[in-house]
């Protein structure tokens, strides 16, 4: 073998610059190139030849001709092994394109990680009940069905604890409620054992966002402690204005201050008789979810609406009390007391009281009892400045108005110093939240009276974040 190599060396080499040749040709090469390759070959072997005025010539046998007509028969079929091979170098890039394939390959790995990174959270979320949401049934807003019955299986399991459960189906309400929760013997349950899941406390929060609107209206804002600063800019910025050709810029400082979040604990405990059927743990849910978040909404409007400053609102100062710390505050003359006594030019009179630049955003807010003075407004003279909505929304002025149960009713007898219309954007309060929703069952509450406590906490704070962000309008003090 190693005699014929030796012997035909020159033969095989010029075979495989013509293979060489073709396959470049193939690859979309210009058909002088490969000439220009062979040519080459031969003038090299010409000037390494012992005779160079010769012209070189490689002599091949009948053999080793044929052999050589096959391979390069077989480098001719290449092209129907590759199809398309010709169109890859006209295409855009050409083949320099592969150089940017591994980047390519890598991209689209590390897509497909992230995707299904993401399907296994959506996939534990699915399994763990946590892609329930708050739904409307028949107009009335209700929790998932997991998370009501964990609230229902929570009471049942501390009635069970304070032996409180009666009536011929209790082993089976018992089992069911063990069943849900995961607890698998009837031991002594602290208050603590069964928390209710975040998840489901999200729920409730998500009920609050339904019936109240401080949540709605106010920038909700975690609170990473117990007291937190945020800064908050003060009133009377320096303003910018036209400098003189070659004249020094002045400086601008504009001044902050801090505001200081110290959310307070707010909360209660709801009462709920032990007698219930098996089939009830869902509804006694429901009622208890329901209850939570109209109480905490209730009371999250009273500060943002009404806190004064004191001790009952942990020193919030609401609206009203911020506009007249803010002097935003429209506050009607002796003898007009009433709500029935504001008129058309106060309600367009607190527009200029805040700052211009809510009101792309501001709003006006008001008990849904004022819709009986705004209707008065409308006569031929004013047009329609007021305007009611089928679907129970309304505008004043082109502005809508937010109907706010907890602000005061409209009333023809005195109510002195009551801030009865508030006007602006209140994305500029920010409600300082404290972790979450805190719902738990209760020991041996109300034991004389055979009835089981669920308690519901959660901590907050409210301020104002940008300075004269709402104005207000008040009856007067006489």
């Amino acid at each position: 073998m190693n005699k014929f190599l030796k012997q035909h060396k020159h033969t095989l080499a010029l075979a495989a610059v013509c293979l060489l040749a073709v396959a470049i040709t193939a690859l979309g090469a210009p058909l002088g190139l490969g000439v220009l390759l062979v040519a080459g070959y031969q003038l090299s072997q010409i000037a390494m030849a012992k005779r160079s005025q010769a012209c070189y010539i490689a002599g091949l046998t009948e053999d080793q001709v044929k052999e050589f007509d096959k391979i390069l028969g077989e480098l001719k079929d290449l092209a129907t092994f590759i199809p398309g091979l010709k169109d890859i170098n006209s295409a855009e890039g050409g083949f320099a394109a592969f150089k940017s394939l591994p980047n390519l390959l890598k991209t689209e790995k590390d897509r497909n990680d992230a995707l299904e990174a993401q399907l296994r959270k959506l996939s534990k979320r699915v399994q763990s009940g946590e892609t329930e949401c708050v739904r409307m049934v028949n107009g009335v807003a209700m929790v998932g069905e997991q998370c009501a019955k964990y609230l229902g299986s929570m009471f049942v399991l501390k009635a069970l604890q304070d032996n409180k459960l009666k009536g011929g189906e209790t082993n089976s309400l018992v089992a069911k409620a063990c069943e849900f929760i995961g607890v698998e013997t009837k031991a002594a349950i602290a208050a603590t054992d069964i928390p209710l899941p975040v998840a489901y406390a999200n729920q409730i929060i998500e009920l609050v966002y339904v019936y109240g609107t401080a949540r709605k209206a106010c920038t909700v804002y975690p609170l990473a402690g117990n007291s937190m600063k945020l800064p908050r800019l003060k009133t009377g910025e320096p303003q910018f204005a036209f400098i003189a050709v070659s004249g020094s810029v002045t400086e601008k400082v504009p001044q902050s201050e801090w505001v200081t979040f110290t959310p307070g604990k707010a909360g209660g405990i709801v009462r709920i008789p032990s007698e219930i059927d098996e089939d009830s743990i869902f509804a006694v849910g429901q009622f208890v979810a329901r209850y939570i978040a109209r109480e905490m909404a209730y009371w999250e409007d009273t500060c943002l609406f009404l806190g004064d400053g004191s001790g009952t609102y942990n020193s919030i100062s609401g609206v009203g009390a911020q506009a007249t710390t803010d002097s935003t505050k429209l506050q009607l003359t002796a003898t007009n007391s009433s709500s029935d006594k504001i008129t058309l030019a106060n309600m367009r009179a607190i527009r200029a009281l805040p700052t211009g630049a809510i009101l792309k955003t501001a709003k006006y807010y008001a008990h849904p009892t004022m819709d009986t003075l705004f209707v008065s407004f409308n006569t031929s003279a004013t047009v329609v400045p007021y305007v009611r909505m089928p679907d129970g929304s309304a505008t004043f002025d082109g502005f809508p108005i937010v109907w706010v149960p907890i602000m005061p009713v409209y009333s023809t007898s005195a109510t002195l110093n009551a801030y009865q219309v508030h006007f602006g954007d209140f994305s500029w309060w920010y409600f300082g939240e404290r972790r979450g929703m805190d719902v738990q069952t209760s020991r041996d509450v109300y034991f004389a009276t055979d009835e089981v406590g669920v308690r519901a906490l959660e901590r907050f704070d409210i301020h104002l974040m940008g300075q004269k962000a709402s104005a207000s309008l008040q009856l007067s003090a006489s």
